[in-house]
């Protein structure tokens, strides 16, 4: 066997970093590229992923939606955030009564699953199970609801909704057995910093369960929340003020050295030209003087033959001789 076979059929073993040949078919090895990168990443020229999820984020276990690996989720309702992010999906929970038009608004540019916030605080009871239907019919992939909901509100929302149901907790008791038991397929742990320790309790008690949870400010604190049991994490990206902020000092910074080398330049230009080229000849100035005295090709003139040779046209006559035509009147009468 050649070695490109051996290194095509090795490629089906498990390993973390092995390489796959590709040729070209002529029968020379190609380029090897990492099998655990994969292929080259496809990035548009202007359009790319600027907003990343952590690394860390990774090393989550994931559940599966629809078919689809979830891994990490955006939290945040900005359309720009949510169209430049490479999060697999977004979690869209806002303080307010939750609306119809911004989930629409939401699913317009977002290229991940949705999870939109429906209520469970201020919205409750039948407003709620409603708003998850419409958000079901708009292409919503799943609805949450917020900490204070009931268990029988919980209940309800998944007797009228086919789309999974997250239910938030903050801690872990007999309510948030029952929210369980009530149907919820996803649970949301937002305990602060008990977190890890309300993730392993849940865990525990419901080792299949899926459980988001949010992946704190630095790596350690994301470790902590994986190893505790989260299934994936909830990711808090920088807001669009901080982003811009950002922007703009690396363009003051790069417009003040562009300003600082274009004057070192135009000062050293300027010495050098000075002393290289001689002084040019002034141009004379035309605007005083007589026309015998214009320089050849300055001034272009007409011959007076020329000029004569020019057939006078005839002079223009109206065709309505001084007389405007009769419009007919359209007014009232005259219909």
């Amino acid at each position: 066997m050649s070695d490109q076979s051996n290194a095509i059929a090795g490629a089906d073993q498990p390993s973390a970093r092995r390489s796959i040949i590709f040729t070209d078919g002529t029968g020379d090895i190609g380029e090897v590229v990492p099998a655990a990168d994969g292929p080259s990443p496809i990035e548009g020229r202007l359009r790319k992923a600027p907003l990343r999820v952590p690394e860390g984020y990774g090393e989550c276990t994931g559940f599966t939606l629809f078919g689809r690996r979830i891994h990490s989720l955006l939290y945040s309702t900005d359309v720009a955030v949510i169209r430049n992010s490479n999060a697999d999906a977004i979690f869209a929970v806002y303080p307010f009564t939750a609306q119809p038009a911004i989930t629409q608004a939401l699913l317009t540019v977002a290229e991940a699953p949705l999870f939109v916030g429906v209520g469970g605080g201020t919205t409750t009871g039948r407003r709620a199970a409603e708003l998850a239907a419409v958000s079901e019919m708009q292409g919503a992939a799943g609805v949450v609801l917020n900490s204070p909901a009931t268990p029988d509100m919980v209940a309800q929302v998944v007797s009228t909704v086919d789309i999974p149901v997250v239910a938030s907790i903050t801690r872990f008791d007999e309510v948030a057995r029952q929210k369980v038991e009530a149907g919820a397929r996803i649970i949301n742990v937002a305990a602060g910093r008990n977190t890890a320790t309300v993730i392993r309790e849940l865990r525990e008690a419901y080792p299949n369960l899926p459980i988001l949870a949010t992946g704190g400010k630095t790596h350690k604190v994301t470790s902590a929340t994986v190893e505790a049991g989260a299934n994936a994490l909830i990711w808090a990206p920088p807001s669009i003020t901080e982003l811009q902020r950002d922007m703009m000092v690396r363009y003051r910074e790069r417009e003040a050295t562009e300003d600082a080398g274009t004057e070192d330049a135009g000062a050293v230009a300027g010495a050098s030209a000075i002393e290289a080229e001689p002084a040019a000849a002034p141009m004379p100035d035309i605007t005083d003087m007589p026309v015998a005295d214009v320089p050849a090709g300055v001034v272009d003139t007409v011959p007076p033959e020329a000029e004569a040779a020019v057939p006078a046209g005839k002079p223009f006559v109206s065709p309505f001789k001084s007389r405007l035509p009769r419009l007919p009147f359209l007014g009232r009468h005259g219909r």
